[in-house]
């Protein structure tokens, strides 16, 4: 079941995939994780966002990996056009993940499938710096990186930019801030912004640090609808249920947690959908208790 075009008021979204597969291996991926906390919440987990038993035993430790998806959302209000996240873009050379080395998709031809051309792009908006979220920022055009959307205003929050402007080598940014962020603010088309920055009354950011230190997430707001764009403040919906499993490559992980408690705190029980930067289809959920701890619905 992929995701289907959201409409918030006058705001339409959509999902363009860019990859999914597995990668998550638990309980590795967060340290404080078990299998068996997995398990627990299996109920409401299967079949979107955890693959059903292939038989009644345990499940091997080989198959103990999550899928997650890398994708952006694509939003369409009257006056603009906006790209939240660009996942990790082609002709990259990547250590992380081998399937992420020098990819070769079609993501602009997904997106032109909406009627969009990179032209038509008004602004790119980025939760965070980290190299699977900023990569199609730019393409290689004659040995050079430019920006794909080459009218766009690219919005990066300044304490981020500023941060990873002096830890360029840090595992998570996996040589993006030369080829991805760099060159955007080299062409002029960068904003540097504080962390309330608003594009107008209906989509406006939100300071949530403790993945990266200059971290937001993205609120829209209109016709009595609502939705917040989490980035990787939740990498997984497991962290729905577990706010206090933070990521190792999390820069402040009681700083993350705190985030994600906040976000729970604010939307649970609400209207509002969470659109998260990984979550596998349908990708569009609600936040709601579930006993002592809480679940998505979707």
């Amino acid at each position: 079941m992929a995701m289907k075009t959201l409409k918030i008021g006058n705001v339409t979204v959509d999902r363009v995939q860019d990859w999914a597969g597995p990668v998550f291996r638990v309980p590795g991926m967060w340290p404080a994780a078990t299998w068996e906390q997995v398990e627990a919440q299996r109920d409401w987990l299967e079949p979107h966002f955890l693959a059903p038993r292939k038989n009644a035993g345990e499940v091997p430790e080989k198959d103990r990996i999550l899928d997650i998806s890398l994708h952006t959302y694509l939003v369409r209000t009257p006056k603009f056009n906006i790209l939240i996240d660009t996942c990790v873009g082609n002709d990259r050379s990547r250590k992380a993940i081998p399937d992420w080395h020098m990819m070769n998709t079609d993501y602009l031809a997904k997106i032109a499938a909406f009627g969009i051309s990179p032209e038509d792009v008004h602004y790119v908006m980025c939760t965070h710096l980290h190299f699977d979220h900023v990569g199609w920022n730019t393409r290689l055009l004659n040995g050079r990186w430019v920006p794909t959307f080459p009218n766009a205003r690219y919005i990066f929050h300044k304490t981020e930019y500023d941060y990873w402007q002096g830890d360029q080598d840090h595992f998570a940014m996996d040589g993006a801030f030369p080829d991805s962020v760099l060159p955007i603010v080299e062409a002029g088309r960068a904003d540097l912004v504080k962390g309330d920055f608003a594009i107008d009354d209906t989509i406006w950011l939100e300071p949530s640090p403790g993945h990266t230190p200059g971290h937001v997430c993205i609120n829209l707001a209109d016709g009595g609808g609502s939705a917040l764009f989490t980035g990787d403040a939740f990498h997984h919906p497991l962290q729905v249920a577990y706010p206090e499993w933070s990521l190792h490559a999390d820069t402040d992980m009681a700083g993350s947690a705190n985030a994600r408690r906040n976000i729970i705190g604010k939307i649970c029980d609400t209207g509002t959908y969470i659109m998260a930067a990984h979550f596998m289809d349908p990708t569009i959920a609600r936040i709601v208790r579930n006993k002592d701890r809480w679940k998505l619905k979707v």
